[in-house]
């Protein structure tokens, strides 16, 4: 709607990005907010365990989350930021053209398997269900007994030797 206003596409795009960066650090956020005082990470608890003094380990520990957090912050901004790019030209225009609508490829690929799976599956199945031979002696399958009503042929035992 703003682009039609006259917004350039960062403007347009503004809401949008600070809800999807907001959406992307609410994790990291909430594992920074009880980081001492619920949750003690590994490695503050092996510089303790190796005999580093308290403040140390957790001034260490301090550290590595802040940079996972800004490493976090920063590949979200950046992403949102390759995103406006790509789906708002440097016209101002809105490109569906440039927006994939399939699936992730991982769920395409999984549903390929399991379609491959299931198929196999009915085709054992189909083998099984129209097998002629059962414990070595013969047996009428739906398809024949059909044809022998049809034709007044004496069917076949089930149990006659083939």
């Amino acid at each position: 709607m703003l682009l039609a206003y006259g917004a350039s596409r960062m403007e347009a795009c503004n809401p949008i990005a600070r809800e999807a960066l907001r959406l992307a650090l609410t994790p990291v956020i909430n594992q920074m907010s009880v980081i001492g005082m619920i949750a003690i990470p590994g490695m503050m608890t092996g510089a303790l365990l190796g005999g580093a003094p308290v403040d140390q380990a957790a001034y260490l520990q301090m550290i590595i989350m802040f940079m996972i957090s800004s490493a976090t912050a920063l590949a979200s901004f950046f992403a949102a930021i390759a995103v406006i790019i790509v789906t708002v030209d440097t016209e101002h225009r809105i490109r569906p053209d440039r927006i994939d609508d399939q699936a992730f490829v991982l769920w395409r690929a999984r549903k390929w398997l399991v379609q491959q799976i299931v198929s196999l599956f009915e085709d054992v199945y189909a083998k099984f269900k129209n097998k002629t031979y059962a414990y070595g002696h013969r047996r009428v399958n739906e398809e024949e007994e059909r044809e022998m009503l049809i034709t007044s042929r004496t069917p076949i035992s089930p149990f006659a030797p083939p």
